[in-house]
């Protein structure tokens, strides 16, 4: 983050086409001024907001897990561990086939399922939340140890596999699964190779690992899992490619996969939504805390370029949505930012950016996940809620014994995730809007509940400065309540009927204004 002198805010927020209210101050007072306008920039259901939940996690079993999401406001679970889910098979209790790959690509086959597609499904419906799922593309139900997919005798994922889940979930069940998602970030399953970069590949014993081949199978899933349930969606794996870094080696071969999948006869048809997993900060090599705040002004550009690609692929009427399955500050390179209040702001900044810019839904990696790279005292934590897990740390002259808070307590972004589902709060449509003057470290976002409430985001991810803050009520509305988090808060502070002055650095607030009656 910048040292510099931040000048200190003032923001005013008016409705267009909604006079201030009587007796105003004239004039524009200095600093940051904001206007909340009327054009709808996306329609946002109830259910938008999400995490996911990796089955080799154990804490989902947790009995505190329910109430936890709840308090959250988190209406999705998605059925999605990462590498392994191209391993999974959800029959007899969940089980992982033997990695094609070998045992040394990531580690997957070792993540082993401690819970069951119904321990999963039964805690979503305890939380009153809708469930997505991430099916098996990779690997074929008659693999076993001792005899496994090999090159020579491959034994791929299975579309009859896929519909026996729709079967089980849907018809046996009665879960009323709606979205199933072909696969896992199957882009990286090796088809293509960058020099002097060497990751572990998405398991799939498909001989041919080609975009073009995925996009066929695709197609081939859909018809066998539509035909058991008409009314479920079918999503594809995409990587949201940054049309600002055409020649960045793994962004350019990310739109190769993109333009091939999409323009493979009857794909466009066939599938309900894009799944992309949205990491730019990290893709962008972006360490800082100041360059991983401000990373979320690039989610409009790269949105509006895969918008047009779906567009134009689909044609008209038929129009393919944007689901965001997995986001975060960090992947998988362990940084204090995953759980402090850079996490915590980005997530809010973030994902209200994404759903200003199009997408449907956003499932938050993850609910739990546990620390990383704990050989350092730097590990970080992708998860909302501690997994508790305790580390030798040896480095220069931090060694021993650390441990995580207890299992189930609330990193810093779950306090955020709190104010996000707050603003969204039954759906509602986000809300152009402009900020003129001020900092570049203030942000804001709007959102018009379905309730009629007009619930104004307002974000300083300023480390030292406070940034004052002037809300102008406009006519029709009344401040009913305003919940606040800044640095080192355990919960979010609630004020009814005023409206902050300032705000705290690194900090965020949603200012709730009620129609009056």
């Amino acid at each position: 983050m910048s040292k510099r002198i931040v000048a200190l805010a003032v923001a005013t927020a008016a409705l267009a086409g909604i006079a201030s209210a009587p007796g105003a101050a004239a004039g524009a007072p200095e600093g940051a001024e904001i206007t909340v306008g009327g054009r709808v920039t996306n329609t946002v259901s109830a259910t938008a907001i999400g995490v996911n939940t990796p089955f080799w996690n154990p804490y989902l079993k947790d009995a505190r897990t329910p109430g936890l999401l709840r308090k959250a406001g988190i209406r999705t679970l998605s059925f999605n561990a990462g590498g392994p889910t191209d391993l999974y098979h959800f029959d007899h209790g969940g089980w992982l086939s033997p990695d094609p790959n070998g045992k040394n690509n990531g580690g997957y086959e070792d993540l082993n399922p401690e819970f069951s597609f119904d321990r999963f499904a039964a805690t979503a419906r305890a939380a009153d939340a809708r469930m997505l799922v991430h099916v098996n593309y990779g690997t074929g139900p008659t693999d076993t140890k001792t005899d496994p997919s090999t090159p020579g005798h491959p034994k791929p994922g299975d579309p009859r596999e896929a519909a026996a889940w729709v079967r089980y979930a849907n018809k046996t069940r009665h879960y009323r699964v709606r979205d199933w998602v072909i696969g896992e970030e199957t882009y990286l399953n090796g088809w293509f190779t960058i020099p002097g970069r060497d990751f572990p590949h998405e398991p799939d014993a498909h001989p041919d690992k080609s975009p073009a081949a995925y996009a066929r199978n695709v197609i081939s899933y859909a018809k066998a899992m539509k035909a058991v349930d008409p009314g479920i969606r079918i999503g594809i794996e995409l990587f949201p490619y940054d049309p600002s870094k055409p020649d960045q080696p793994i962004n350019k071969a990310m739109k190769e996969w993109d333009d091939t999948v999409l323009n493979t006869p009857g794909l466009a048809r066939a599938v309900d939504f894009a799944d992309i997993h949205w990491y730019h900060a990290a893709f962008s090599h972006k360490q800082s805390d100041g360059d991983v705040l401000a990373d979320t002004a690039a989610t409009g550009p790269v949105l509006r370029a895969l918008r047009t690609d779906l567009d134009r692929a689909s044609g008209p009427g038929h129009r393919i949505a944007v689901t965001v399955g997995e986001s975060n500050s960090a992947t998988l390179n362990a940084t204090q930012q995953q759980d402090n209040a850079v996490g915590a702001l980005y997530l809010l900044d973030n994902n209200l950016s994404l759903l200003e810019n199009g997408a449907s839904d956003i499932d938050w990696w993850a609910l739990y996940n546990g620390p990383l790279n704990t050989g350092t005292a730097n590990w970080g934590d992708l998860g909302l809620l501690s997994s508790g897990a305790c580390f030798t740390v040896d480095k220069g002259d931090k060694k021993g014994k650390q441990c995580q808070p207890p299992v189930g307590t609330p990193f810093a972004p779950y306090y955020t995730m709190q104010l996000l589902t707050t603003a969204l709060k039954g759906g509602g449509s986000t809300l152009a809007t402009a900020v003129s003057g001020g900092s570049d470290t203030f942000t804001t976002h709007a959102v018009r509940r379905a309730d009629g409430t007009l619930a104004v985001v307002v974000v300083n991810k300023d480390p030292r400065q406070t940034q004052k803050i002037h809300l102008n009520l406009p006519r029709g509305y009344r401040a009913d309540r305003t919940l606040t988090w800044q640095q080192g808060d355990k919960d979010p502070a609630t004020q009814h009927g005023r409206v902050p002055s300032a705000l705290a650095p690194y900090s965020a607030a949603v200012v709730l204004l009620a129609p009056r009656d």
